[in-house]
């Protein structure tokens, strides 16, 4: 049950999106690092339109583009000075609104967190204020690396304050000499822009984490719709909660008054600052079952099989709204979901197959071999394989692995297939390599394991995938455009 305190999110509309500062805008109703960017650019925005322009704690790099930047802000009383944390620490006084650039000492943390009026943290370190840092809610900061963020904070004052607009080609093309995340954002737009254009490229998608509860829906929609992707391969968790805008259904802003033990009262499920209601997944659960009931043509049927079914089902009852799966059926597009069972829909699957066998009907049996065998047609008979990967986990690698499986029946079965590589990669994940999963391993890694082409192109975006994909996918649609 959702109360008069839950906000209505709303999906992340590129066709509404003209500008740099209408993207950062459509963030606030978006979750995760999406929310925090729109959310901290708004709070500078009102402090600036109040004349309460905070001070900026940074330590400073003479001459950098980010200290010019700064510098600009400055000069247009945006910020009322740029000052280093020790000579904050002396001269400021604590009515000062403070933003807080970068990495700072354990030593001045006392200072920090009790001095300023209030205070913005943006870093790639996961450092705040602790009362800024509660589980569901983060108030004031921006967890990614300010040489990419400032800019896009500064871009959408523009457009606040003076009306100027920047269209996303613009700002991709300035960003590169901040280095850092923003370097790496602009290789990456590069990199996808190559394989999207590429005739002979087939570009996979693949995605893990909550990013259709996070409001990215959409733009995966686009990237299906404008045939940027051919294939799809995604964990079931985020097919599951895509069904749920599918069919008109919301997901809301988590408001922190509400602890977990009262959501649970109230099945009002938490996925970091965002809900999704029980309700939802009855209603989802509702439509599996009257999927399930009318199909009857073959009980052994593949995830890529059974999840065009549903986007067949939506596209003819649920035409007036967008879906990925709706978007897939439309467009021919195979969604992989190797993990089937680790989600609300295959719940469903097992629940519902629980109630055939108890009515002496006929089960359905989840063929994930005829799905393998898909890949390695596609792999065949595909001159180029690129590899557009949000996150990393199964999804990543399930396409990852069809080049070592290849090799394999080769060796074995003395199997005539071409020792394909991945030709094409780029990643948005924020994970770092020394953690030693597969999120963080890195494109030269999987070149030790025969995955990719030691001459392929290939970009890796370290940071949170909502603040990164709007503006990648943005700038290869204007791109193609052009």
């Amino acid at each position: 049950m959702v109360n008069s305190r839950q906000k209505i999110l709303t999906p992340l509309n590129l066709d509404k999106c003209l500008s740099v500062g209408s993207i950062v805008e459509a963030m606030n109703e978006c979750s995760f690092g999406a929310r925090m960017l729109g959310e901290v650019t708004n709070k500078i925005y009102d402090w600036i339109t109040k004349n309460q322009q905070p001070l900026a704690i940074y330590e400073v790099s003479s001459n950098s583009p980010l200290d010019e930047l700064l510098t600009e802000m400055v000069r247009r009383k945006w910020l009322k000075k740029v000052l280093t944390i020790e000579d904050y620490a002396q001269k400021s006084t604590p009515e000062d609104n403070v933003v807080v650039i970068g990495a700072y000492s354990q030593r001045y943390e006392n200072i920090l967190y009790n001095k300023p009026k209030e205070a913005i943290y943006i870093n790639q370190y996961g450092i705040a204020n602790p009362h800024q840092i509660n589980d569901g809610y983060f108030p004031n900061v921006v967890f990614a690396d300010p040489r990419l963020i400032l800019p896009l904070i500064f871009t959408s004052l523009e457009e606040k304050l003076i009306d100027k607009k920047t269209d996303i080609l613009e700002l991709i093309a300035t960003i590169k000499k901040y280095g850092g995340l923003a370097t790496e954002v602009s290789e990456g737009c590069e990199t996808l822009l190559t394989m999207v254009k590429d005739p002979d490229c087939f570009v996979f998608l693949t995605i893990s984490g909550a990013m259709t509860i996070a409001k990215m829906g959409l733009i995966f929609c686009d990237l299906i719709d404008k045939n940027m992707v051919q294939g799809l391969c995604s964990t079931g968790a985020l097919m599951a909660h895509g069904l749920v805008e599918s069919v008109g259904l919301n997901h809301f802003k988590y408001n922190p008054h509400d602890d977990d033990q009262t959501l649970a009262k109230l099945k009002l499920n938490r996925v970091t600052d965002t809900l999704e209601p029980e309700s939802n997944l009855t209603d989802v659960t509702l439509m599996m079952n009257d999927i399930l009931a009318k199909y009857e043509e073959n009980h052994i049927i593949s995830p890529t099989n059974f999840h065009n079914i549903i986007g067949e089902y939506l596209s003819k009852k649920y035409g007036e709204y967008r879906g990925i799966l709706k978007s897939a059926y439309e467009q021919n597009v195979p969604v992989f979901v190797p993990a089937f069972y680790d989600s609300e829909i295959g719940n469903n699957m097992y629940i519902h197959n629980l109630i055939r066998k108890n009515q002496g009907q006929k089960t359905f049996t989840i063929d994930m071999e005829s799905d393998i065998k898909l890949l390695l047609d596609i792999f065949e008979d595909s001159p180029k394989i690129g590899i557009f990967t949000i996150g990393g986990g199964v999804p990543r690698n399930f396409i990852q692995n069809v080049a070592p499986l290849k090799e394999h029946l080769r060796e074995e079965l003395n199997m005539d297939f071409a020792l394909k590589k991945i030709t094409y990669g780029c990643r948005i994940c924020p994970d770092p390599m020394y953690y030693g999963h597969l999120s963080g391993c890195t494109y030269s890694e999987g070149m030790s394991w025969r995955k990719m082409n030691i001459n392929g192109k290939f970009s890796e975006v370290h940071a949170d995938a909502t603040l990164i994909l709007p503006l990648m996918v943005k700038y290869v649609i204007d791109c193609l455009k052009t």
